[in-house]
């Protein structure tokens, strides 16, 4: 099972979230479907499969403390719609040590207790860059260090034909990116499900 640790918005900030990838839907049928309690937007600090003696409780609540101890704003603005040639549509929040340095810290705690199986090493990484394919290759996931890369996923289209961001798309999605803001509220650890979604949450804490 792979697992993630994540930064998760307060309920208002995922309603809405939720409320505008079911308008993008209209547009661009995205997996996976968004929700309150399954699959719930949020920010992935790291990603990936971990040692059984990994004591999440520690990491989660020492992660909190760090938090805390720098004085960061949690409130964050929505700028920029991204679209992965490998399909994935993100919502990337504007520049914010917290993202940067809570990344950091949980990377220096647990990457000597990552690893890959056999069969990770079939995923299609194409389309990585290069410093995400040696990520990817020696951690697990790709968004490590430099690649890190702070964002929430709308979804993905898995047609093989790409659509892109269209004009009709940025029309839906730029009111809201341009005028949402949102406020973190917890970290949770959760099970990795389909296209990396937050599928279940097995521990959080309220930052």
């Amino acid at each position: 099972m792979k697992l993630g640790l994540a930064l998760i918005p307060n309920i208002e900030n995922i309603k809405a979230i939720v409320k505008l990838q079911q308008k993008v839907i209209s547009l661009i049928p995205l997996q996976p479907i968004l929700g309150t309690e399954l699959n719930l937007p949020h920010i992935t600090l790291i990603q990936g499969r971990f040692k059984p003696d990994v004591n999440w409780i520690n990491i989660i609540s020492n992660l909190r403390d760090h938090i805390k101890t720098q004085n960061y704003r949690l409130e964050f603005k929505l700028t920029e719609l991204e679209f992965k040639r490998s399909g994935w549509y993100f919502l990337n929040p504007s520049s914010n040590i917290i993202f940067s340095q809570s990344h950091k810290f949980v990377f220096d705690n647990l990457k000597t207790s990552m690893y890959l199986t056999e069969e990770d090493l079939y995923q299609d990484i194409s389309n990585y860059s290069d410093l995400e394919k040696a990520n990817y290759l020696k951690y697990g996931y790709r968004f490590i260090g430099d690649a890190f890369q702070p964002h929430i996923t709308l979804g993905r289209y898995l047609n093989k034909n790409q659509i892109g961001i269209t004009e009709n798309l940025f029309n839906l999605v730029n009111p809201f990116i341009s005028n949402y803001q949102g406020i973190l509220e917890k970290i949770t650890l959760y099970e990795m499900g389909e296209n990396g979604s937050h599928s279940r949450t097995l521990s959080s804490l309220d930052i």
